[in-house]
């Protein structure tokens, strides 16, 4: 059941408590999304904020989700597909959250407006299925009314209708009126699809006042648009002139663009079909230059048939046929019957998996695997607490904040596990004017990579704190020493190679000084726009077969506003984008040079989004580390 904003505001006026509080911000903005688009985003920036500070994952997530919804209302789905992809980092690992779902048919609204149904399709079912999951019951009528939507594109009103009569069904019961709203009008423009004219009237008419009584301003505009469509069907024009221009001359910025962009072709249709050739070609022309903007293939094949239309009238083969084609090409490329057969194809996978659930929720009664479940249930769950407290004694170990802040005033450290622990590690340290700071990759990742990282920072907290060893390669020298030695590693053949890449950094504050020392691992230096590597020693801190062999320094004279960056491999290695391939380090160069001047935490803030947008919904193959300091 949704909430007034007045009685979530009265809330948020009351609590301290900082997670309860983004929670409400979070609620807040998402009550806000269709009626104070402006405001939902201010209360999902405080939220982002406030989630940051207080390290609150649920907060980020939602708070992402409630960007994404944003953006895709303001008709920026690029933008919106973005943030949505981080989102379901958290949502995928906690499924029971009713994010999870809304997610899920987010992403099935944009790829929809792409002219992409199957993917969109594959989003929403999906949606449907974890809100029924879940009994969240708003979660399945906002589901049912957008594969409703996606019916209506192929075309197959039929179903249509269905999904979008099961959406109100839903939404009356729970008394959500502006949901109830946005029912009637789909369902209205599907009567007007199948030119049942009066019945579509009169659900844009019930539409209509509910959104007047409830002084829906941001979404007036899609019931005159319906209502205006309807007429121009009917050949009303007078009607649909006038229902279009209410929306033509409405300036609010919160009006949807691809609101504006319908308005704008029917307004020229209506022109063009009552004789008004010059102002019905300017209509025309700047809806379709508006719908390349918006990437919306079946608004931009409306545009071209439109304008073939127009140019037909006017005598102009040429320009007739050259739209002709254009329109041609986008509707086969967005509604083509091999599409229409995978989409059948996906509604019969649906209800053969729902049917396999069935008999699997039968087959569960059994008193024997029900046992048999229940013993294993309870034997993750144990395997799982005890990895979650070797994460926290893992997080005991890593540099604190305040350390981290004091010791290494303007830095960041982006810091992505593959899994609850991690294989990535840092590391830094004070000894008088002297700061070594360090980004170490262990062999493995997960629970074997965990351990590993742990020795690690065991080992340098002993060699630079009570050795006082201070040199970096003479760092690297014992570290490799003291891991061969509590590893018993001798060089047989059948033996682990377990071991680390490291780069490691010493910063003289009195000299301005930076000595390096890497395995494996090198790291960027960015001055005056340009980035210099430095290579670190072929070798890692592990057994080698000539262990007299030394890691070398380098030393770099650094200048104010230099800047360093170290890191693991996780980053570059990872798989994604539209082909599937490797980040690769000449990206990540490339992306640094254009961030680097920015401030550290947003740095950090881009390189995350950057990840998971590039990741996408692939699996995370490594750990992560990536840290910058300057200087």
């Amino acid at each position: 059941m949704t909430q007034r904003p007045d009685y979530i505001k009265s809330q948020l006026a009351k609590t301290q408590e900082p997670r309860k509080k983004i929670d409400l911000l979070n609620q807040l903005a998402w009550e806000l999304r269709y009626t104070d688009l402006e405001g939902s985003k201010r209360y999902t920036d405080e939220a982002f904020k406030l989630s940051r500070e207080h390290e609150y994952p649920r907060g980020r997530a939602y708070a992402r989700l409630n960007l994404a919804v944003n953006h895709f209302l303001k008709s920026e789905n690029r933008e919106a597909l973005e943030f949505l992809s981080t989102a379901f980092k958290y949502f995928t690992k906690n499924e029971t959250e009713k994010g999870f779902p809304v997610a899920l048919t987010f992403a099935g609204n944009i790829y929809e407006s792409f002219g992409d149904y199957e993917t969109a399709l594959e989003y929403v079912q999906r949606a449907l299925r974890k809100a029924k999951e879940i009994n969240y019951r708003e979660g399945a009528g906002e589901a049912q009314s957008v594969i409703g939507l996606i019916y209506s594109r192929l075309p197959d009103y039929d179903r249509a209708l269905i999904a979008y009569y099961e959406s109100l069904q839903i939404r009356d019961r729970l008394g959500d009126q502006k949901a109830v709203a946005s029912s009637l009008n789909r369902i209205g423009r599907i009567y007007a699809l199948k030119k049942q004219y009066d019945k579509a009237l009169e659900n844009y008419q019930k539409s209509l006042k509910i959104r007047q009584d409830l002084k829906q301003h941001g979404a007036l505009p899609w019931t005159y648009l319906g209502l205006a469509s309807t007429y121009e069907e009917m050949g009303d024009l007078e009607n649909a002139r006038m229902y279009y221009q209410k929306n033509l001359e409405n300036k609010c910025a919160d009006i949807d663009k691809r609101c504006r962009l319908q308005s704008m072709l029917g307004m020229g249709r209506v022109l063009h079909r009552m004789k008004k050739m010059e102002e019905a070609q300017q209509f025309l022309n700047d809806s379709l230059i508006l719908a390349e903007e918006l990437q919306a293939k079946p608004l931009q094949y409306e545009a071209h048939f439109a304008l073939a239309n127009f140019y037909e009238t006017m005598a102009n083969p040429e320009e007739t046929l050259k739209h002709f084609k254009i329109y041609h090409h986008l509707r086969e490329e967005v509604n083509n019957d091999e599409t229409r057969n995978r989409m059948k194809n996906q509604q019969i996978a649906f209800a053969v998996e729902k049917a396999e659930k069935e008999k699997e929720i039968f087959q569960l009664r059994n008193v024997e695997l029900k046992a048999a479940y229940d013993e294993i249930h309870q034997i993750n769950l144990e395997i799982t607490a005890s990895i979650n407290y070797a994460s926290r004694i893992q997080a005991a170990l890593l540099p604190q904040r305040e350390v981290l802040n004091k010791t290494l005033p303007d830095h960041f450290i982006l810091f992505l596990p593959r899994d609850i622990v991690s294989g990535d590690f840092y590391w830094a340290s004070q000894v008088d004017h002297k700061i070594i700071f360090c980004a170490a990759d262990c062999t493995g990742h997960g629970v074997p990579g965990a351990f590993m990282s742990m020795l690690g920072i065991t080992f340098l907290d002993e060699i630079v704190n009570q050795r006082n060893v201070l040199a970096v390669n003479e760092i690297l020298n014992n570290l490799r020493k003291d891991v061969i030695k509590a590893l018993k590693q001798t060089g047989k053949e059948q033996e682990q190679k377990d071991g680390m890449d490291i780069s490691l950094c010493q910063y003289d504050k009195e000299t301005n000084r930076l000595e390096f020392a890497g395995a494996y691992n090198p790291i960027y230096l960015i001055r005056d726009e340009k980035l210099e590597e430095f290579k670190a020693d072929r070798m890692p801190i592990s057994y080698l077969e000539d262990i007299t062999l030394p890691f070398q320094s380098q030393t770099i004279n650094v200048k104010k506003g230099d800047i360093v960056y170290l890191f693991s491999d996780g980053y570059a290695d990872q798989f994604g984008g539209p082909d599937g391939k490797k980040y690769k380090y000449g990206s990540l160069k490339e992306f640094l040079l254009k961030i680097y001047t920015m401030k550290m935490s947003e740095q950090k803030r881009l390189l995350e989004e950057n990840f998971y947008s590039w990741k996408g919904d692939r699996e995370q193959i490594d750990d992560v580390i990536l840290m910058g300091v300057r200087f």
